[in-house]
């Protein structure tokens, strides 16, 4: 669990809302909200987590849109494509899906940073 909140911060960014709830319906039922980066701090406390674990992440507001843009965004685009061993349309419809921007949206943004 702590990796993928490890992988939300690095990607998506300390700020991103997540929601990880343990034991729904359960006696022991627990959620933990926040910041990525916070709930990051509080599992690295707290050691293993035990039990069903649903991990929900929300959605990007506007300023974490808007930062994905210009430098960043060619810099992500490199990455995606050189990691992942992806063509430039397909890494720019991963961008698309982690930020909540449009594809065209992210080739234009692209596009005016050049």
């Amino acid at each position: 669990m702590k990796e993928a909140v490890e992988d939300i911060v690095t990607i998506l960014g300390r700020d991103r809302h997540i929601v990880i709830a343990r034991e729904v319906t359960k006696i022991h039922e627990e959620f933990l909200r926040g910041g990525a980066g916070g709930i990051l701090e509080t599992l690295n406390a707290r050691g293993d987590i035990k039990g069903e674990i649903t991990l929900m992440i929300g959605k990007a507001v506007e300023t974490e849109r808007k930062a994905a843009a210009g430098v960043n965004l060619r810099q992500r685009l490199q990455q995606i494509m050189a990691e992942e061993k992806l063509d430039e349309k397909t890494a720019l419809k991963r961008i698309a899906k982690e930020t909540g921007v449009s594809k065209s949206e992210v080739y234009r943004e692209l596009h005016r940073s050049r």
